[in-house]
């Protein structure tokens, strides 16, 4: 393929040399979804000629300037307060207009919700170039026009973005003794859908008379929005104040090609470069009267003749080092970067306008905070959690994980640290809320969404209350459980509980439970229905999973039988023992993340890895030849990576988790209730059939899928107040007073204890010294021991 299609979307810059270059105008420059110009090929036109590819900048760079001089320069007063900064554009336009010139630039349509650039031929049309529209331009055919102004032998100064002057070079194929380039300081080029979203609910809809972000009128040298309406009335907002620039300056809405510009450095693309000498002040403060500085980079001889003869027309010209101002333009030295929240801008733009979807780019407000135990010092929890992160993000939805305060007002045991830190590398989490508290993440939060693994539980009720019940979340929250486990094959309980679970229960808008089971305890115990759900673990693709597998630490021998044990016992020995005779290879062990302390001097078997991160843990199933587990989120691992392996069914932590996933992908045969079965079975030397098992997996994934696509788009149900959730909600409270109580009577006590503490210090090395004072006469009599001490107190005294 030798057309325009061939260059990489996130390269494009949208420049438009391939538009202007084509002979058959096979190709038109198009907006995509979220505002940003693309070309798009008529292929029934398309001649496959192959120039559009060879006049892409993106494709063939361009040379660049290397040597440059930098100033600070003022135009006259009247042309600077028209102007962007220092009136420098003016004083070259004027020049190439002066000299029968045409002078290219950009200004705004009509209507002022899009801007192009234009041709200027005289002094009049020259005044729409002027000012900074902070908007990407579409150059239309202005690359042909140039052209034809300069094969007539007409000057031309064209101005733009470092990537639009590439371009401009790239489609003319060479450069012309009577062109002249001025290219822009350049923070990123903002998407135009954004840009009219803002500007409508900025205007209030009102009818535009003008738009200037450097109005001087208001705010002297800076960078405002004002809107001037056609009623009179101005909408302005200073620099700090309007949201425009913290999306534009945060790298939210600018376009993708931005982040790895080329030219965002000093070698430079055009003849001069013009920007603004933010902080000049701090180099001189003459060089600042708040009506505007110019930035100028001579880089080319060309350059250095235009600006040479301009400079009689200059109120100020100093000389600067370049090594100060680019503290003040950093894209002097590199390139901005996106914001890693910049998709959900644009995924919300649509619905919710500019202002509101600017929270969601800017990482301060997300669709889903998910609940669970994320945290938990478990590799399999860890797994299920990111699979789960995954998924929604695959989804295009924006999740935060939310931290779980203890009822009792206690922190989480330490080893949970590697497990968090994990999940950190990936996804954004949440401040931590005391017990009390944490309905303040209804403030940032559209809705919740609790994940797998075991949390319908009276042991966890116990521990956290009801917060995996969703009681802190408001009414007004989207709620839905996604394959949440009841963990035991019944909900046993006092009816007070039941009670109070099941009033919770009624306001998720969507339940589904991991284990068959769990669908009769939601019926038989709570009168609701739950979709059976496969665990979001196998819902991750396995590139991802493989991606986690390159960052594990750990030396694995080419060949060896894994073994995750959780509860490591004799029988459990025995079978690895037997598995490693029988397959004649060694065995390397992983233990429980949380069990491993006391769980390392129970197991005497192979290589015992230590206490390893998630990343290890997926390494090792990954390149094992063989897996024996007695860990649900084992199973599911080494099904993922279609290992075969032997289930050593945990009844103690759960048989039905087991159960339902093998009754699902029908994989009974791996199931083993007692360890000792491994010895005496010969199901557990048998090759996995995984043909079929797979094919009932993608049935099980696609329903699961579509569940969830389902659940998210669902209206928010009507959430009913009871006399169960009005308690436990008073009880919340007084959780928590009694929790901060507890501190601050601890902290009291601490503080009484520090206070008495030097005092204590203080008498006991008295007291030692006195000992040492006394055994020194002892030794050595009275004024010898004085004049020790005044010896070591004089030589003290000189250091």
């Amino acid at each position: 393929m030798k057309n325009i299609n061939s260059v990489e979307h996130s390269q494009c810059t949208g420049c438009g040399a391939c538009f202007n270059k084509c002979p058959v105008d096979a190709i038109r420059m198009e907006y995509d979804s979220d505002g940003f110009l693309f070309p798009v090929i008529d292929q029934d036109k398309c001649t496959n000629c192959g120039l559009c590819v060879k006049s892409c900048p993106a494709m063939n760079p361009c040379r660049r300037h290397t040597a440059f001089d930098t100033y600070a320069v003022w135009a006259k007063d009247e042309i600077r307060l028209q102007s962007s900064s220092g009136g420098m554009f003016t004083l070259l336009a004027e020049e190439i207009l002066s000299r029968g010139g045409v002078v290219c630039g950009a200004i705004y349509s009509d209507d002022f919700l899009s801007v192009y650039h234009f041709v200027a031929k005289n002094s009049e049309e020259l005044a729409r170039l002027r000012g900074s529209k902070y908007v990407q331009s579409d150059t239309r055919d202005t690359f042909r026009e140039a052209k034809a102004c300069l094969e007539a032998g007409s000057a031309v100064l064209y101005v733009g973005c470092p990537c639009q002057i590439a371009g401009l070079y790239a489609f003319l194929g060479r450069d012309y003794d009577k062109l002249y380039t001025a290219d822009l300081v350049c923070h990123g080029a903002n998407s135009v859908t954004a840009y009219r979203s803002f500007i409508r609910e900025f205007s209030e809809g009102g009818e535009i008379a003008k738009v200037d972000f450097r109005d001087k009128k208001f705010f002297e040298w800076s960078t405002p929005q004002v809107v001037y309406l056609k009623n009179g009335d101005v909408k302005k907002a200073a620099w700090n104040k309007g949201m425009w620039y913290k999306g534009f300056l945060e790298g939210v809405t600018i376009r993708e090609a931005c982040a790895n510009c080329p030219y965002a450095n000093s070698s430079r693309i055009a003849d001069i470069t013009l920007g603004d000498c933010w902080q000049i002040h701090r180099l001189d403060k003459a060089y600042d009267d708040r009506k505007g500085t110019s930035l100028v980079m001579v880089n080319s001889a060309k350059g250095r003749v235009i600006f040479e003869r301009l400079k009689s027309s200059m109120k100020l010209c100093r000389k600067i080092p370049f090594d100060f101002i680019k503290q003040f333009n950093p894209q002097l030295i590199k390139p901005s970067p996106l914001h890693p929240s910049r998709r959900f801008f644009f995924n919300h733009l649509e619905k919710f306008g500019f202002h509101k979807a600017l929270w969601y780019g800017r990482g301060m407000r997300w669709d889903w905070g998910i609940v669970g135990w994320w945290f938990a010092s478990n590799y399999g929890s860890s797994l299920t959690y990111y699979s789960l992160g995954k998924v929604l993000d695959s989804l295009g939805q924006s999740v935060i994980f939310i931290p779980i305060a203890k009822t009792d007002g206690n922190p989480w045991e330490r080893e949970i640290q590697s497990t968090v830190d994990f999940i950190k590398r990936h996804f954004r989490v949440a401040n931590n809320r005391s017990f009390d508290k944490m309905t303040e993440f209804n403030q940032f939060v559209d809705g919740f969404i609790l994940g797998s693994d075991q949390m319908w539980t009276v042991g966890t009720l116990k521990l956290v209350g009801y917060t995996f019940f969703l009681d802190f979340a408001d009414k007004d929250k989207k709620k839905i459980a996604f394959s949440t486990s009841f963990g035991h094959n019944d909900f046993i309980a006092e009816d007070s509980v039941i009670e109070t679970a099941r009033d919770y229960l009624e306001r998720f808008d969507a339940l589904s439970v991991r284990e068959e089971q769990g669908t009769k305890i939601m019926q038989n115990r709570f009168g609701l229905k739950a979709d059976h759900i496969i665990d979001p673990i196998f819902l991750c693709s396995e590139k991802e999973f493989d991606i986690l597998a390159e960052q594990g630490k750990e030396t694995l021998p080419e060949k060896y039988i894994l073994c995750y044990i959780l509860d490591p016992t004799p029988e459990k020995e025995k079978a690895a023992e037997y598995l490693s005779e029988k397959m004649n290879m060694p065995v390397v062990t992983l233990l429980g993340m949380k069990e491993y302390k006391y769980s390392k001097d129970q197991w005497h078997i192979g290589t015992v890895l230590p206490r390893v991160g998630v990343e290890d843990m997926v390494k090792a199933v990954k390149n094992c030849t063989y897996m024996m587990t007695d860990s649900h989120h084992g199973v599911c691992m080494a099904i993922i990576y279609k290992r075969n392996y032997a289930a050593l069914v945990n009844s103690s932590r759960g048989s039905s988790r087991f159960e339902t996933v093998a009754g699902l992908l029908g994989l009974q045969q791996r199931l083993f209730f007692n360890a000792l079965d491994v010895c005496k079975d010969d199901r557990a030397m048998e090759s996995v059939d995984y043909s079929s098992a797979y094919c009932a997996l993608e049935r099980e994934k696609i329903k699961a899928l579509n569940w969830l696509k389902e659940a998210l788009v669902l209206p928010v149900k009507p959430n009913k107040e009871t006399v169960n959730t009005v308690r436990n909600e008073k009880d919340r409270i007084v959780i928590g007073l009694q929790n901060h109580l507890r501190a601050m009577n601890k902290q009291k006590a601490a503080e009484k204890n520090n206070a008495v503490q030097p005092v204590m210090v203080k008498k006991a090395m008295k007291e030692s010294l006195n000992i040492k004072i006394k055994r020194s006469v002892m030794e050595r009599g009275f004024f010898n021991t004085l004049n020790r001490m005044w010896e070591k107190l004089a030589i003290r005294k000189r250091k």
